[in-house]
Parts: structure tokens; sequence; C-alpha cells
């Protein structure tokens, strides 16, 4: 036979659980139905998937560095399109930077293990290079 204690507790699981089932909308109005919202935020999430992918791939030597390079570049464009404010795009150029040097920190020391191939190293830095530059830009446009 259940204690007072125990059908109160039981009473308060079910009262939680029913209001988790309310109607009324997870997200704002307006942010749920919007179809653009939904689909940037998928596109990311699977250039992000992928980009995982890709670099677990490229650390066991199975593709090229271009593939790395290329889908952080999808990832950073997809980050940018759903920013809506120019410090939400900064941080999309700063992830892709910080992507970038990692690339280029994984090269070198495959390399100095006698390991890898030579293009990488000088492909790597022109990564970094170029994300730092558009970091840079960016700033700069924003002073």
């Amino acid at each position: 036979m259940l204690t007072r204690r125990t059908r109160s507790l039981a009473a308060m699981v079910v009262l939680f659980a029913l209001a988790g089932l309310s109607s009324a909308p997870a997200n704002p109005p307006g942010k749920a139905a919007d179809p653009l919202s939904r689909l940037g935020k998928e596109r990311f999430r699977a250039a992000e998937k992928q980009y995982d992918i890709v670099w677990s791939y490229y650390q066991q030597n199975r593709i090229e560095i271009y593939q790395v390079y290329f889908w952080s570049r999808l990832m950073l464009d997809a980050r940018r399109d759903l920013g809506e404010t120019p410090a939400d795009r900064a941080a999309a150029l700063k992830a892709h930077l910080d992507r970038m040097k990692k690339l280029e920190d994984l090269v070198i020391k495959v390399r100095r293990l006698g390991f890898g191939r030579g293009y990488d190293v000088g492909a790597s830095e022109y990564y970094r290079l170029e994300a730092e530059y558009w970091v840079a830009r960016d700033a700069a446009r924003e002073r």
C-alpha cells in the first residue's frame, strides 16, 4: 500500500510531466516557425558533422588536407549565415581560424616526425593566414 509521502511524490511527478506537455511553443513566436532559420541550423549541423568525420579521417592519413579546409569553410559559411550580429559573425571567423591553427599544428608535428606530405605544410600555413586575414579585416570593418 502506498504511503502518504509516496502518493505526494507520485502526484508531483505526474504534475511535472503534464507541465512539460503544455501546448506553449518552446521557442519565441516567429522563431520556431521560421523555415529559413531551421534550415540554417540544420545546414550548420550537417557541415559540423561532416567536418568532424573529415578531421578524423585526416588524422588517420586517409584523406587530403583540402577536405579539412573545405569542410571548415562550409562550417564558417553556415555559421556566418546564422549570425544575427557582427559579434556572431566574428565568432564564426574566429572558430574557423582556431580550426586552421589546429590543422597547421598537426601538420607541423607530423612532418617533424618524418611523416605526412610536404605540401601540407605550405597549404596549412596559407589556410591559417587566410583565416587570420579574414579575422583582422572583420575587426577593422567593425571599428
